[in-house]
């Protein structure tokens, strides 16, 4: 059982990861520092990684007895330990990455994609109004399962329209994590696999983040269409792009991909750096990360699209 008081506020973006954005220029007497925006614009302020992107219990888990389960605060520490590392060793000399390591960077990638409190309040609506619409057409609860787990099997994920477990959906709705980031791992990790992995570099800091930093992006959807049409990773055309320093981004993709992901290296020119940065801002919740101060207006999307 969890001590009551530890591991309590907890990273929804990891420091270990916002560390690269630290300002190379912070004073040799203060814990090195990020800078934050708002998202469509503000004066800069400095903070550090460790006091960034918290929430209280986010990924802790209930039990009937009160007891509080840490499983998915440990899977994601165990997840995400190794990116700065895999970053020096690999990313930073363009070197081909073991498969072993691609996995683990693929997992991070799909951990990212749902274990934000944006990510969480998307799929709470949409529960809601799976369970408004069950609860309008009468349907009765069926093999409820419990809120608070003692081990045994994980609960189902609630999915689609005919989803009727009534007791399911009120317990994903009060603890979305516990059904959230299982799902998504699951559902994203045989997908990347499957996609080509393309590295974008530049010699000098360039790449922002946030507190969101994921983007499935389908430039093939028409403008028209951009912000009805639900993209999922088995489409065609969409592009999943991460930040991972102020130097690279990594984007996973379709377009001659065969089997594991063979890696690429590409130099990012100017409108590469200004589309892939305003895909950041897109996806942003609230606040836009940056290694220096001054809030740049071509972080901006144009006024249509993130591109």
């Amino acid at each position: 059982m969890t001590k009551s008081g530890t591991h309590k506020a907890q990273h929804f973006i990891p420091r270990s990861y916002l560390s690269a954005w630290c300002d190379p220029m912070t004073p040799a007497h203060m814990e090195p520092y990020v800078w934050i925006f708002q998202q469509y614009g503000s004066a800069g302020r400095r903070r550090a990684p460790s006091n960034l992107f918290t929430e209280s219990d986010i990924y802790t888990i209930r039990n009937l007895d009160g007891a509080r389960d840490l499983r998915l605060e440990h899977a994601l520490a165990a997840i995400e330990n190794g990116l700065p590392k895999l970053i020096k060793e690999y990313v930073v000399g363009f070197l081909q990455i073991p498969q072993d390591r691609v996995e683990q960077l693929l997992a991070f990638v799909a951990a990212m994609h749902g274990r934000t409190p944006q990510s969480r309040e998307i799929q709470r609506g949409l529960w809601r109004e799976m369970l408004e619409s069950a609860e309008a057409e009468g349907t009765k609860a069926w093999s409820a399962p419990s809120t608070g787990g003692q081990g045994g099997d994980e609960p189902r994920v609630p999915q689609g329209r005919g989803y009727t477990d009534l007791s399911a959906l009120w317990a994903a709705i009060e603890s979305p994590m516990r059904y959230l980031l299982p799902g998504a791992m699951q559902e994203a990790l045989p997908a990347l696999r499957d996609m080509k992995l393309t590295i974008f570099c530049t010699e000098e800091p360039r790449f922002i983040t946030s507190d969101s930093p994921i983007s499935w992006f389908d430039p093939t959807v028409s403008k028209e269409h951009f912000l009805t049409r639900k993209r999922q990773l088995t489409d065609p055309g969409i592009e999943v792009t991460l930040p991972l320093t102020p130097r690279h981004v990594v984007m996973l993709h379709r377009r001659g991909a065969a089997g594991f992901p063979q890696i690429s290296y590409l130099k990012a020119d100017e409108s590469t750096v200004t589309a892939l940065n305003r895909r950041t801002h897109f996806n942003a919740d609230r606040w836009l990360v940056s290694w220096r101060d001054g809030f740049d207006p071509a972080w901006l999307p144009a006024a249509r699209s993130p591109m």
